[in-house]
């Protein structure tokens, strides 16, 4: 039983907070090129993305350095029937959270912008290039469009504002 409910939470809490490092800047980036179809809306999309892989990688390498460290521990999470429940309870979570505070559920700005900042920094690490590519993610993914829409829920005070 007590094995159970923690496969459940620990699946829930890795899902969890993977959504919210994921899906805000995604959500903005392409609220951004959808409103403006810039070279820089669709960089700073291509960077949410970037992240998002990134996330995904590192969350694949933990449960794979989790089963060469204890691989019983491992191989019962693998072989267990409540993974994907765990991971459906961490997103009814997170939906649940976006529910009812109409906003998407993130770790912050900062944490955002160091994320699109690692990627980048793999590639090319110079002051300039780091500057003008967090200029450019604050602008379409971490703040939202450059420019402000008319309302519904792509508005600054709509479903995807924080």
């Amino acid at each position: 039983m007590f094995r159970d409910v923690l496969i459940l939470l620990s699946c829930g809490s890795v899902a969890y907070a993977w959504l919210c490092a994921v899906t805000a800047p995604l959500l903005r980036a392409g609220r951004s090129l959808l409103q403006d179809a810039t070279r820089a809306a669709l960089a700073a999309f291509g960077l949410a993305l970037a992240a998002m892989l990134l996330w995904s990688a590192i969350v694949a390498g933990a449960i794979v350095l989790a089963m060469m460290l204890e691989p019983r521990v491992g191989l019962a999470l693998v072989h267990s029937h409540l993974v994907w429940p765990g991971i459906g309870l961490g997103a009814a979570v997170w939906a649940l959270q976006f529910g009812v505070s109409m906003r998407v559920p993130r770790f912050g700005r900062d944490f955002e912008a160091a994320t699109a900042l690692v990627v980048v920094a793999i590639v090319d690490d110079t002051p300039p290039t780091l500057a003008r590519v967090h200029a450019m993610y604050g602008t379409h993914a971490i703040d939202g469009s450059p420019r402000s829409s008319s309302g519904g829920v792509f508005a600054p005070g709509g479903f995807f504002a924080s």
